[in-house]
């Protein structure tokens, strides 16, 4: 018989339909049975039951993040990572990579990531030249925190068979000096390209698989959706460790590449499969392009020129019509369908072919999705609202890059990432950290959903900041929605799995500058314990 569990005491954030804030909770197995107050809930006890006081403290759902790189994450955790490894100037990390090169063999890759020359001393991203001085014998990439560029060594265009002749690839950039010479950095796709040679082993991809999954469960992560990354191969790899328990989230994977995604999603149409197969460990979510690039390149597609540059309108991967032919057959064969589009150039794009597949095809209940849709537009949001088309905006973004959004975007950064105008509109947004590019941890995008306050101390569209009961429904159960799950998970309601956080503070009562230091005091996925905080935390159940 599975064990029951009653919380008592607590407040308990359910997000269900009410928005009701209950003082009690009980659980059997893997399953919410009653929620109430402490009366109510405790008619249920037996002599077997379990009671957790839980003190005043905060219970809520499991945090869904509707859009992150699990794999990209971890194997930064394996990799030289600049922002944890607090690597400030070129000259430091010149000398990170010569320690990482001492330890590898000659031939095998070294890489590093997280690197944003606007916190580094130097204001530029490294040279080829500079990495040579690394090694010639070790390919060496270094990536920017976007995930749209790096910067290489010589042995890498050596090993990739790319000169200062090659033509750039459609959608990318190998930029050279003055001399016309390679000068190591690779824009958009020619970095998507590189990336994929600088390829991980199975065994390390599991690891990294682990390693990251650990951080997320202690950041009070119980489910994630997966924006794809390395193709096929990854998907396979990323169902074989959420089914081992590698990965200890529910995972909703897309389905694309950084590079050649068309291919992967011609594929998929004519495999025979669609989204929503799997189970509650594993399931495959929509087909995924790439139709622009990084907001803080910034890359970004727009339709009028950014502030900082009038003959800069950004830079897109496809036209109108391949968008159309790879996608409308897709909402064809039932794919739910989703891109990454940050610029209203972008968004206009992606819009635009899914009313016309819904024209074309009537579906009920497709959702389908844009990933980021950073430059919101108000026209653009009223499409969304007439397409049902499910967002997954990035707040935690105005932190960390606001200030170079108001310098590039102007006017515009103040409807980026729109969520009251999502809210007022009824459009259920799903937040999404899109980690590694920014923390992972929740509470930075609900800080940033009500306060939108930048590093500077900018308050960057003031109109669109929001609650936090609604910053909390969009980190939870409009997730579950984006990944037609919302029936089973998302929410505190009885018959929901057991996926829950504990806080170590009453929310609702904690100051908005607080919720950065709150902390998770243990993390629990189908009933099981799956992370605690080695503090002191008050009595854990027993998983």
């Amino acid at each position: 018989m599975n064990k029951q569990t009653i919380f008592i005491n607590g407040e308990i954030i359910t997000v269900n339909m009410n928005n009701d804030i209950c003082q009690a909770l009980a659980i059997r197995g893997n399953q919410i049975i009653a929620t109430g107050s402490n009366e109510k809930v405790l008619e249920l006890q037996d002599s077997k039951t379990e009671i957790v006081n839980l003190h005043g403290q905060t219970l809520l759902p499991g945090f869904i993040d509707s859009h992150l790189h699990i794999t990209m994450y971890g194997i930064n955790r394996l990799s030289i990572h600049c922002k944890q490894d607090q690597l400030h100037s070129i000259s430091s990390l010149l000398e990170a990579l010569k320690i990482k090169v001492a330890k590898t063999p000659k031939g095998e890759w070294v890489r590093a990531f997280g690197y944003n020359e606007n916190h580094m001393t130097d204001k530029r991203l490294p040279t080829k030249q500079e990495l040579d001085t690394v090694s010639k014998d070790h390919p060496i990439i270094v990536g920017r925190v976007c995930g749209h560029a790096s910067v290489v060594n010589s042995k890498a265009f050596q090993l990739t068979g790319i000169n200062k002749h090659t033509p750039d690839p459609m959608g990318g950039k190998y930029e050279k000096n003055e001399a016309g010479e390679l000068n190591g950095t690779l824009i958009e796709n020619a970095h998507m390209n590189m990336f994929a040679k600088a390829a991980f082993s199975e065994s390390e991809l599991s690891e990294a698989h682990k390693i990251a999954s650990q951080e997320f469960a202690a950041k009070g992560i119980t489910s994630i959706h997966d924006a794809t990354g390395y193709g096929l191969d990854n998907l396979r790899k990323l169902q074989q460790d959420a089914r081992s328990g590698t990965i200890q989230q529910r995972v909703y994977a897309m389905v694309g590449a950084l590079n050649n995604a068309q291919d992967v999603v011609k594929h998929m149409v004519l495999s025979g499969v669609s989204t929503g197969v799997g189970d509650t460990k594993f399931r495959v979510g929509p087909v995924k392009l790439f139709l622009d690039g990084s907001s803080s390149g910034p890359t970004v597609w727009t339709r009028d020129p950014y502030t900082s540059d009038h003959n800069n309108y950004g830079i897109h991967y496809f036209s109108q019509e391949e968008v159309d032919e790879l996608f409308i057959p897709a909402h064809e064969k039932g794919w739910q369908i989703t891109a990454h589009a940050q610029g209203d150039a972008a968004i206009d794009m992606l819009l635009t072919t899914i009313e016309t597949a819904n024209r074309l095809y009537p579906r009920t209940n497709s959702r389908h999705r844009i990933e980021h849709a950073g430059v919101a537009a108000p026209d653009l949001v009223k499409r969304m609202k007439e397409q049902h088309v499910v967002p997954t905006p990035n707040p935690a973004f105005h932190f960390e890059y606001g200030d170079g959004y108001v310098k590039d975007y102007g006017e515009r950064s103040s409807y980026m990432y729109p969520l009251n105008d999502y809210l007022k509109a009824g459009i259920p947004a799903a937040i999404a950290s899109d980690c590694p590019v920014t923390d992972v941890d929740p509470f930075r995008g609900l800080y940033g959903a009500i306060t939108r306050m930048s590093e500077s101390g900018q308050i960057i569209g003031e109109d669109q900041r929001i609650p936090l009961l609604e910053a909390i429904r969009m980190y939870t159960y409009n997730g579950a929605y984006a990944s037609f799950e919302e029936k089973i998970k998302g929410s505190i309601d009885p018959g929901k799995l057991a996926d829950l956080v504990l806080m170590n503070c009453s929310l609702l009562n904690s100051h908005v500058n607080d919720l950065l230091e709150a902390k998770v005091e243990w993390t629990m996925i189908d009933g099981k314990i799956v992370y605690q905080n080695k503090g002191e935390a008050i009595y854990v159940p027993e998983s």
